[in-house]
């Protein structure tokens, strides 16, 4: 019976993973050929498409009783729980999304590798983690092979690489800001419960940047700007875009960061190999080397970062068993 519950165990991790890879893989290719090749240049218009469809097919599945959602306290702890990670959310998608306008899918993936460095350095900042040596070694593995990449870029673009860097920071952020205000303090929703609560408040902040940066530009195009992606793309997109928001939220509730990071690896190395043979992305071999060194960082700092949290948790309980007892006990050693 053990043995039977572990094998379905493995398998339904392996889907999970096999899962967010492929839905990732395919929304982000598709977001690049409706921002890039499509001509539909309003990237913050399609976040805050895919940020309304979201919130609109959670408002169902509330309504039809499919999810439970708990009872917060009051629009008070909403907006001190939920707002700044969604108001970080929507940045870092708008930004991301902007990205393609500028540069290849291959780059984009190579410039995400240094998200656990942000992570990290947004965490130190924050007094979520500790300096250490190790740390700053991981740090200066992945900088450097992130640094090396975007130097011997053979189509440099200056606004394309830091709107990507600006994604990776707000998504630093609000990773910081999902372990602070929910995490911690023992919040459990399920995918489609989170996304109920977040995804609205990244609507309501897209709007007025929406308004002043895209609105006029939109309204001008008309109907020609839809038309020319295909009203059948957009809706595949939208379902897209729901569907792996729900698959990211069920991967992070049911794995490690280790296997998340791992997973984010691969699917990047898919995209770099697309974008390179299929879609023709010029990459150097010095480009090449740079991921690989920032990759090598990025899995020793995911190796390390379990192995830490065990360690600090054996400390903190021989801590806690060391305190006496009521017989004057002290039961480690």
């Amino acid at each position: 019976m053990g043995g039977a519950t572990a094998l379905h165990e493995k398998l339904y991790t392996a889907y999970l993973l096999v899962q967010w890879i492929s839905l990732s893989t395919v929304l982000i290719l598709l977001n690049k050929h409706i921002l890039s090749t499509a001509g539909f240049n309003f990237p913050v218009t399609l976040v805050l498409m895919h940020m309304s469809f979201c919130s609109l097919c959670a408002l169902i599945w509330k309504l039809c009783g499919w999810i439970t959602v708990p009872h917060l306290g009051g629009p008070t702890v909403y907006c001190v729980r939920f707002v700044p990670v969604g108001l970080f959310f929507a940045a870092s998608l708008s930004l991301g999304n902007a990205a393609y306008l500028f540069i290849s899918v291959a780059f984009v993936q190579m410039l995400k590798a240094s998200t656990p460095v942000a992570t990290l350095l947004v965490s130190l900042c924050l007094g979520l983690e500790r300096p250490s040596c190790r740390l700053g070694l991981y740090i200066m593995l992945v900088s450097c092979g992130i640094i090396a990449s975007c130097v011997a870029q053979v189509n440099p673009s200056v606004p394309g690489v830091l709107l990507q860097l600006g994604a990776i920071s707000c998504e630093a952020i609000k990773l910081c800001l999902v372990n602070i205000l929910l995490i911690s303090r023992g919040l459990k929703l399920s995918p489609v419960a989170s996304l109920y609560f977040i995804a609205p408040v990244c609507t309501v902040a897209l709007l007025p940047v929406w308004a002043a940066f895209e609105a006029t530009r939109l309204n001008a195009r008309g109907v020609e700007a839809f038309a020319a992606v295909g009203i059948g793309i957009f809706a595949l997109n939208l379902c897209l875009a729901f569907v792996l928001n729900i698959a990211t939220m069920a991967l992070i509730q049911n794995t490690s960061a280790l296997t998340l990071n791992v997973a984010g690896v691969i699917k990047d190395l898919i995209l770099i190999g697309y974008s390179v043979v299929v879609s023709g992305a010029m990459v150097s071999a010095t480009q090449y080397s740079g991921y690989f060194l920032a990759f090598v960082g990025v899995t020793a700092y995911s190796s390390y970062k379990p192995l830490a949290l065990v360690e600090g948790a054996a400390m903190a309980l021989c801590a806690t068993a060391r305190r006496p007892g009521l017989l004057g006990l002290t039961t480690c050693a």
